[in-house]
């Protein structure tokens, strides 16, 4: 129990102030003495207050005409617009309401409960080359974001996260124009100046051969300068990841000995002397690399021109180099064992990979719930839970002729061989893939299958295979976000970890909104006025501040709310009468137009009108955003279609979100003493004042000579009660999701 003085205020002049605030837990027992420090008599208000805030929420309000809003709101529990994002997540049964947590960083608070997209989710979609990179057991540290970029600490090389899990990260990669002549090698062990690298395969037309400039190996970074296009092949645009390999010229030498040119074509060659010569071998012809498929005495016989050089003529007497294979390199990649590091995140890992072959590449659909953004990663499967709509957003140019499709039997339906089926219960496809307003959407409900894939049905047949990711429909999901509230101890991080329910759940990566929080202190749905004491430590609400209603009922279903600004309350100037005006009674229409900025999506009005053509205009629901003196106009077909002129009416009154701030009064009945007269050099007693849970105790002086000194004591309370929604498991192990 605290006891003494409890607060002590020396406020402005004509400032409404907050002398004293009662926690929602305690109840306190008071008494203020009012001192007036100067030579000249002062007066002074004070009101007590059960509220922090007064918000004003969407929605209808009986008092304006329309019907009494619907939120249910029970004085006592608790509403939240904090949210986190962890993994792996919460269902609905789990959640409950008032679960006290401590992170291993020593931040407290309370779950609320899950957060539950509504209607359609949208998932703004590309295709991009995305490479699977391993890390090295137990490396990674911290949590990387989609979307930024990860450099390697010894070679500087950079990609773009695009998602992965504790063992893996999708990379995306860029090319190396033909024009870039510094490469990063994933090692520098093993090359030396003057060495030739064949950049590619040795039976590709597109592999290119570059030759190591003198001083140009740089060992720290494993950069390494070149000369490009060597040996007659064509500088190529260099794909990352691609494998390489490092030859240099061995002692072992020969000449033709064919007695004429070697033409061009011919596979079988004689030399003076095979000695050193082996099956499989790299020899150097002038420009041309050939590979030895036999060797029977002195004759060999060759595959020519490889690694991108051509197969040409050569006379006779010419030299026959064996090269030496100096190793397999990753050319524009990272180096071998290096530590990646996230520009944004900090993140860091340990890159383990093999150099033997090409990095693997593909092409993949990544995803984003961010329109414009460029935080899209790669999932391998996505979870879509039941009751949801999802909308694969296929306008971006990157999705041409990747026009994506579902299957319930082959991971590439219609492609695979053999040919699966195309999943089309609940699905809609709109527009062609890479252009604006391309979709496919699926719509997941008791009768979706479980199981389903995601691919790619470009044109030719077969050609956008790998693309795609698997699907599993979670009945009774887990839920990533969560509201919680009474938030304290050390900020909230990603990586932070708590455990609910022998699970540990994890803070992801932008995963903290830190919104207010707060206590329901009264209710008045036919207003939509909501009083709320703001809980320690919390910012204040504010314009659009979405948070949860608090139903009772066992398994209640919770509606998502805010508070709003531009609410009309109320209109005039409405047009003037019109005989071709239809008569009759309009409910709940949508205006055809604003003049301004009032969101006409969401404003109601029941228009009536009489036998003259005038028009009464009750509120329906006021909307948000409007503007006083805003006009509004319902076109005449929504009213009889009779052949009157528009409607219009302008906008008198609007909605504060905050309709009373933390220094305001809702009613004139929270004075406890208005303008009371004190004396020069007076001090008065006001004695017996008893601040419950959650309210607050308001000071006014009319002069900056006035100090206020709260003495008492604060005992543990249950007077503000907390009746939070009861959860009860279905037995699926679910219940009714908010």
């Amino acid at each position: 129990m605290t006891a003494g003085r409890l607060a002590a205020k020396k406020p402005g002049a004509t400032t409404n102030t907050v002398l004293y605030r009662c926690p929602t837990t305690v109840t306190g027992s008071t008494v203020v003495n009012v001192c007036n420090q100067s030579g000249s008599g002062a007066s002074y208000r004070m009101a007590l207050r059960d509220y922090d805030q007064v918000l004003h929420l969407d929605g209808p309000e009986s008092e304006n005409g329309g019907s009494a809003s619907t939120y249910q709101f029970a004085k006592g529990n608790p509403i939240t617009a904090y949210k986190l994002k962890v993994n792996p997540g919460f269902t609905f049964a789990d959640a409950i309401p008032g679960t006290e947590f401590t992170t291993t960083n020593a931040s407290t608070g309370k779950i609320l409960d899950i957060f539950k997209a509504t209607g359609t989710v949208t998932y703004y979609t590309k295709v991009l080359p995305i490479s699977p990179t391993q890390y090295t057991a137990d490396s990674l540290a911290g949590i990387f974001v989609g979307g930024e970029t990860i450099t390697g600490g010894d070679s500087g090389y950079t990609a773009v996260y695009r998602g992965g899990d504790n063992t893996q990260g999708f990379l995306q990669l860029s090319s190396y124009g033909t024009g870039v002549t510094s490469l990063a090698f994933s090692r520098t062990t093993g090359l030396a100046d003057g060495m030739y690298v064949t950049v590619g395969a040795a039976d590709s037309t597109d592999t290119e051969v570059v030759t190591i400039d003198a001083s140009g190996i740089n060992t720290t970074t494993n950069a390494v300068t070149v000369t490009r296009a060597q040996l007659g092949s064509t500088a190529r645009t260099i794909p990352a990841g691609i494998s390489s390999n490092a030859w240099s010229a061995s002692a072992t030498v020969t000449t033709i000995n064919e007695g004429a040119t070697y033409t061009a074509g011919d596979t079988a060659l004689t030399v003076t002397d095979s000695t050193g010569f082996v099956s499989g071998g790299v020899v150097l012809i002038d420009s041309e690399l050939c590979t030895i498929d036999q060797v029977n005495g002195n004759d060999l016989t060759l595959v020519r021109g490889r690694y991108g050089t051509s197969d040409v003529d050569h006379n006779d007497g010419v030299n026959v180099t064996l090269l030496v294979d100096n190793g397999t390199y990753l050319v524009n990649y990272f180096s071998e064992g290096e530590t990646v590091t996230g520009g944004t995140s900090n993140a860091s890992a340990i890159l383990s990979f093999l150099t033997n072959t090409d990095a693997l590449i593909n092409d993949r659909y990544v995803t984003t719930l961010t329109n414009g953004g460029n935080d899209h990663i790669f999932n391998n499967t996505m979870a879509l839970n039941i009751d949801l709509t999802y909308k694969f957003d296929l306008s971006d140019a990157t999705c041409n002729n990747y026009p994506l499709k579902f299957s319930s039997d082959a991971g590439e339906g219609t492609n695979a061989t053999p040919a699966g089926t195309e999943y089309t219960q609940g699905v809609s496809k709109v527009g062609t893939a890479g252009t604006s307003g391309a979709f496919t959407s699926i719509s997941i409900d008791e009768n979706t299958a479980i199981s389903l894939f995601v691919y790619a049905d470009g044109s030719p047949t077969g050609s956008t295979t790998g693309v795609g990711f698997g699907v599993s429909v979670q009945t009774n999901p887990s839920y990533e976000e969560i509201y919680i509230y009474d938030v304290g101890g050390e900020p909230l991080v990603a990586g932070d970890s708590f455990t609910i329910n022998n699970v540990t759940q994890t803070v992801q990566a932008g995963g903290v909104t830190a919104g207010p929080y707060g206590y329901v202190m009264g209710w008045d749905p036919a207003k939509a006025h909501l009083k709320i004491a703001l809980g320690e430590g919390s910012a204040v609400f504010a314009d659009n501040t979405e948070f949860y209603d608090s139903p009772t009922l066992n398994n209640g279903t919770r509606i998502l709310t805010k508070a709003v600004s531009g609410k009309i309350l109320s209109v005039n100037n409405i047009a003037a009468a019109d005989a071709n005006r239809a008569a009759g009674t309009y409910v709940s229409l949508t205006a055809d137009a604003t003049g301004a900025s009032g969101d006409i999506s969401k404003a109601r009005f029941t228009v009536a009108v009489d036998g003259s053509g005038a028009a009464t205009i009750t509120i329906v629901d006021g909307g948000e955003d409007f503007a006083v003196s805003e006009t509004v106009q319902i076109n005449d077909s929504q009213l009889g279609n009779g052949g009157g002129a528009a409607l219009t009416f302008d906008v008198a009154t609007i909605s504060s979100a905050e309709q009373t701030s933390q220094t305001g009064l809702y009613n004139a009945e929270d004075y406890l003493y208005y303008d009371n007269a004190i004396s020069a050099n007076e001090t008065e007693k006001n004695s017996g004042i008893v601040v419950g849970p959650g309210q607050n105790l308001l000071v006014y002086s009319s002069a900056g000579d006035l100090s206020y000194v709260v003495n008492g004591f604060e005992s543990p309370s249950g007077d503000l009660p907390v009746v939070n929604m009861t959860k009860v498991a279905s037995e699926e192990g679910g219940g009714a999701a908010p």
